[in-house]
């Protein structure tokens, strides 16, 4: 079953602020805004753990390019 999608409207400034942050995080608009409703609501524990998993997992891949200079 597909996931519901909604539309909204963001001030220029809070998009490129949302662009830079996606950008230097690695990440997509989508997952930063998910990640920022979920934490927002109080119900972070509604993100499956495999989710969860695979983002941390990702970011641990790109800390550690990061850190031996690639």
């Amino acid at each position: 079953m597909a996931s519901p999608q909604f539309s909204i409207r963001l001030p220029v400034k809070l998009d490129e602020r949302l662009n830079t942050y996606a950008q230097q995080t690695g990440t997509t608009k989508t997952k930063v805004m998910l990640d920022a409703l979920a934490h927002y609501l109080g119900c972070s524990d509604d993100v499956p753990l495999t989710r969860r998993v695979f983002e941390l997992e990702e970011r641990v891949t790109a800390l550690e390019a990061q850190a031996e200079g690639r």
